[in-house]
C-alpha cells in the first residue's frame, strides 16, 4: 500500500474513491488537518491512480466522478455478498468437523484406522517383519551380520505396494498422533467438499511421489546406506497445500483454512528442517506440499 497524494478539505474524498473503485483500484482514506491522505492498496495501480488524481484535482466537477457512485455501490454490495458466503462456508466446514460422520468421510476414517492398527502391530513381536513388508526400500542382513539396503529392487520385481505403504508406518505415539490429527483435519475437509474419489487420488499420488522423493533425496545424500523412513506427513502436507490453494483461488468451494493453521504448518516445515527434533523426512514434506499446490492450482 502506498500514498498517492492528498485531497484538500473542500473536496469529497468518497467521490474520488468511488471513481477509482470502478476502475478496479481500492483505496484507503485518512483524515488529516490539512486534508485527506489517499492510499492505494495495489502498488501496480500507483501510476494510473496518480494520473486520475491529477485529473480529479484539475476538474472535480466533471460529471463522470459523480456518476461513479452507483457503480461503486454495486461493487461494494457484491463484495459484501462474497464475504458473507465465504464466512458461511467456513462455519459450515467447521460444524462438519465437530460431528464426524463416517458416511461423509469414509476414506479419512479408514486411513486413520489402518494407521492405528498398523502402529499397534508394529509394537508386537512380529512388528519388524511387518515393517520389512511395508518399507519402500527394505534391508536385509547377510551371513556376516552386515545390513544391506535392497533399494528399489523389490518394487521393480512387482512389490509395487511399497510405493504407498510407508505412509501407514509411524515411529512412535507422538508421530502417529500428529499425523492423524492432520489427516483428520485436512482429509475431512476435502472429502466432505470434493468427495471421496478426489481425496483418494490426491492421497495416492502424494504418497507415491513423496515416498519416492524422500528415498531419492536420501540416496543422493548417503548413497548405498540403509534408507528407512515412515509416516503420513508427506500426504498431510499435500492435503494442506491443496486446501491452501483452493482457499486462495476457489473460495467458493468452501475449503477455507484459518490463517493460524497456515502459519503453523509452514512454521513446522521450517522447524523440521533445522534437525532440532531429530531426523525428519523433509523431502517427503516438500514433495507432498508441491503435489498439493499443483493439484490445487490446476483445478483438480
Amino acid at each position: 500500500m502506498r500514498q498517492i497524494g492528498t485531497l484538500p478539505k473542500k473536496l469529497d474524498p468518497k467521490v474520488f474513491a468511488d471513481h477509482l473503485l470502478t476502475l478496479g483500484m481500492k483505496t484507503r482514506i485518512d483524515e488529516r488537518p490539512e486534508g485527506w491522505d489517499l492510499w492505494i492498496y495495489n502498488e501496480d495501480h500507483i501510476s494510473r491512480a496518480r494520473e486520475e488524481l491529477e485529473g480529479y484535482l484539475s476538474n472535480p466537477d466533471d460529471p463522470r466522478y459523480r456518476e461513479a457512485a452507483q457503480a461503486a455501490l454495486a461493487i461494494r454490495r457484491r463484495e459484501q455478498q462474497l464475504d458473507k458466503q465465504f464466512r458461511k462456508n467456513y462455519r459450515e466446514v467447521s460444524d462438519q468437523w465437530a460431528e464426524p460422520d463416517f458416511r461423509r468421510r469414509p476414506l479419512t476414517t479408514i486411513l486413520i484406522a489402518i494407521c492405528v492398527v498398523v502402529f499397534i502391530w508394529q509394537q508386537a513381536p512380529s512388528g519388524h517383519a511387518l515393517e520389512m513388508r511395508l518399507f519402500l526400500a527394505p534391508f536385509s542382513r547377510d551371513a556376516q551380520g552386515q545390513y544391506h539396503d535392497d533399494g528399489l529392487a523389490p518394487i521393480l520385481h512387482g512389490e509395487v505396494w511399497r510405493l504407498v505403504t510407508p505412509i501407514f508406518l509411524h515411529g512412535n505415539l507422538l508421530h502417529l498422533f500428529f499425523n492423524m490429527g492432520c489427516l483428520q483435519y485436512f482429509g475431512t475437509m476435502i472429502e466432505v467438499r470434493r468427495r471421496t474419489l478426489r481425496l483418494a487420488g490426491l492421497v495416492l499420488v502424494s504418497a507415491v511421489l513423496s515416498n519416492l522423493g524422500q528415498y531419492l533425496w536420501m540416496e543422493r545424500i548417503d548413497p548405498g546406506e540403509i534408507h528407512v523412513f515412515r509416516g503420513m506427513s508427506g500426504v498431510g502436507y499435500a492435503l494442506f497445500g491443496y486446501i491452501w490453494m483452493k482457499g486462495l483461488h476457489e473460495p467458493e468451494q468452501g475449503m477455507i483454512l484459518h490463517p493460524n493453521s497456515i502459519t503453523i504448518m509452514l512454521l513446522w516445515l521450517v522447524i523440521c528442517m533445522t534437525g532440532a527434533i531429530g531426523p525428519i523426512a523433509n523431502a517427503a514434506h516438500f514433495v507432498g506440499l508441491a503435489v498439493g499446490i499443483v493439484f490445487g492450482v490446476f483445478g483438480y
